[in-house]
C-alpha cells in the first residue's frame, strides 16, 4: 500500500508540473534586459570603407548582408564602434540599393533590435581636365577640376603607385611630377580628381602618356658671381641645378620658372675660398647639361649700419637702417665678440631690445646681409641709467575672483608684479602710460599682499606700491 501511494504522489507531481510549465511558460533569459539599439553616424554609400556608430560599451556590434555574411567589432569605452568592411580580407564591395542588418549585443544583454541600413549611390567627381606634359625624368601639369570644393587630383602608374599628386579648392590646380617610383617613355599614367565628402568617389582617369626626353640642357650661367657665401646664375628656366663641391658633396637649387635665376645664401656654412665647384642643370624633357666649374671668390662685406639712440644698461630698443631689399641680420655683441641679442630684417631697417647690461660697458652693432660676410663694426657705449622711475598708480582695487590690475605708469614702461618670493607678470604700459593686467591665473587669495613697481628705459625701477588682494 505505502508503494502504490508513493508511485500515485510521483504521478501528481509529474501531472502538476506539466501544467505549470505549460500555463506559465519561462525562458533563461526570462528578466534579463536587452541591449539599446546601435545608431549609425550619417549615411552608408556604395563607396564607404567602414561603418561608424554608437552602441553600449563593450557590446559587439554586428554589421550583416543578405547573404548571411557579417563583420563585427565591439565598441569602445565611449560606446563608439569602428566596422571596416572594404578592407583587409574579405572586403566587401556594397552596391546601391541593397539592405544590411545591423545589431548589438552588450555583455550580460540579449541581442538589440535589428536596424537595416540601405546603401546609397555614390556620386562621382567630375573628370579634371590636364595641360602639360610628363616627360620621363617629371613634369609640369595644371588643369581644372570642381571649384568650391576640396578636391585631391593623382598622378598613379599602371600599378597604382602615386608618381604626383596635388590639391585644390579653387578649381584650378598645379602638379610637379617627381616620380618617386621610375617612368618610362610610352607609359600610361592614369590622373584622377577626388572631392572630399560623404558619397563622393573618384573621377573616371585621364590618360598621361609619358613623352621621351629630347635635347640637352642649356648649361647653367654663374654671371651672378661665385663667393664664399652666395652664388647667383641663370639657367633653363624651372631645371634642378645641382652643385658639386671639391669633396664630393652636393646640393640642389631649383631656378626660377619665369626667368630662369637661381641664388644659393649659406647662413653658416660657406663655401671654401679658392674651391672649384661643378655646376649642372635638368629640366623637364631634356637630358643634364654640360657642367660648368667655377672658382670660389672672396665674399664681400655687408654695409655699415646706422644706429639711433641710446644704450642703456637696463634694456632699451636700439634702431637703424641697413641694406634694403634683402635679409640682413642685425646683431649687438659685447667687445669680445659674444653675441647679445640679434634680428633679422628684410625692409632696410631694424629694431632690437638688447638685454641688461653693464654701465659704460663697450658694445659693438653689426650686420649681415644674405650672401655677405659680417660688416664692419659700429661702437656704443653703454649709458648707465639716471634716476629712478615714477611709481606707478594702481586704479581701483584687486580682487580675488577677477584678478584684474588697472593702472597709470609712465608711458612705455615695464609694470612688474611680485609676490614676496615670486614673480607674477611683467608688461609694458601702453603709450599713455596705462596698462591692465589679468591676474586672475595666479589663484589669488584673499588678504595677501602684492607689489606693484615700473621701470623705464634709462631710469632705475619705481618704488614699490603695495596692493592688499580683496574679497569679490
Amino acid at each position: 500500500m505505502l508503494l502504490r501511494a508513493q508511485h500515485r504522489q510521483i504521478i501528481v507531481m509529474i501531472i502538476l508540473g506539466l501544467l505549470i510549465s505549460t500555463n506559465f511558460p519561462f525562458s533563461a533569459s526570462a528578466g534579463v534586459e536587452k541591449t539599446k539599439t546601435p545608431t549609425i553616424d550619417g549615411d552608408l554609400y556604395d563607396n564607404s570603407p567602414y561603418l561608424r556608430g554608437w552602441s553600449e560599451p563593450d557590446a559587439t556590434v554586428t554589421f550583416e548582408r543578405s547573404d548571411g555574411t557579417y563583420k563585427w567589432d565591439t565598441a569602445k569605452w565611449d560606446g563608439e564602434y569602428m566596422i571596416y568592411h572594404a578592407t583587409y580580407r574579405g572586403a566587401w564591395k556594397l552596391k546601391a540599393g541593397e539592405q544590411l542588418a545591423l545589431s548589438a549585443q552588450a555583455p550580460g544583454k540579449t541581442v538589440s533590435d535589428t536596424v537595416y541600413i540601405p546603401v546609397l549611390p555614390s556620386v562621382q567627381t567630375s573628370k579634371p581636365t590636364v595641360m602639360g606634359n610628363v616627360y620621363a625624368n617629371g613634369g609640369w601639369l595644371s588643369g581644372t577640376t570642381e571649384p568650391g570644393k576640396l578636391v585631391y587630383i593623382t598622378l598613379r602608374n599602371n600599378s597604382r603607385s602615386v608618381v604626383g599628386s596635388a590639391s585644390t579648392e579653387t578649381g584650378f590646380y598645379t602638379m610637379q611630377v617627381k616620380p618617386s617610383y621610375p617612368i618610362t617613355a610610352g607609359e600610361k599614367l592614369q590622373l584622377v580628381a577626388e572631392a572630399v565628402g560623404p558619397g563622393i568617389r573618384e573621377s573616371d582617369p585621364v590618360t598621361v602618356t609619358v613623352l621621351p626626353l629630347k635635347g640637352k640642357t642649356a648649361a647653367p650661367t654663374v654671371a651672378g658671381g661665385v663667393y664664399e657665401r652666395s652664388l647667383k646664375g641663370r639657367s633653363e628656366p624651372g631645371s634642378v641645378v645641382t652643385i658639386q663641391r671639391a669633396s664630393g658633396l652636393e646640393s640642389q637649387v631649383t631656378s626660377s620658372r619665369e626667368d630662369g635665376a637661381f641664388s644659393v645664401d649659406l647662413n653658416i656654412d660657406s663655401y671654401t675660398l679658392g674651391e672649384k665647384l661643378k655646376l649642372t642643370a635638368v629640366t623637364y624633357g631634356k637630358t643634364v647639361s654640360d657642367p660648368v666649374y667655377a672658382i670660389v671668390q672672396p665674399s664681400p662685406k655687408s654695409s655699415v649700419p646706422t644706429v639711433s639712440g641710446n644704450v642703456y644698461s637696463n634694456g632699451p630698443w636700439i634702431n637703424g637702417s641697413t641694406e634694403p631689399n634683402t635679409r640682413v641680420f642685425v646683431q649687438l655683441k659685447k667687445a669680445d665678440g659674444t653675441l647679445i641679442v640679434g634680428d633679422w630684417t628684410t625692409n632696410g631697417s631694424y629694431s632690437i631690445k638688447s638685454l641688461r647690461t653693464v654701465p659704460m660697458e663697450k658694445l659693438h652693432v653689426t650686420a649681415m646681409a644674405d650672401g655677405k660676410k659680417e660688416s664692419d663694426p659700429i661702437p656704443v657705449t653703454v649709458i648707465p641709467t639716471v634716476g629712478k622711475t615714477e611709481a606707478p598708480v594702481v586704479i581701483g582695487r584687486v580682487d580675488a575672483v577677477n584678478g584684474i590690475l588697472n593702472g597709470k605708469a609712465e608711458p612705455g614702461s615695464e609694470i612688474t608684479i611680485k609676490r614676496p618670493d615670486d614673480t607674477l607678470h611683467s608688461q609694458i604700459s601702453d603709450t599713455d602710460g596705462y596698462f591692465s593686467i589679468d591676474l586672475h591665473w595666479y589663484q589669488l587669495v584673499v588678504g595677501e599682499q602684492l607689489t606693484v613697481t615700473a621701470e623705464t628705459v634709462g631710469k632705475g625701477i619705481s618704488d614699490e606700491v603695495p596692493i592688499i588682494v580683496q574679497a569679490p
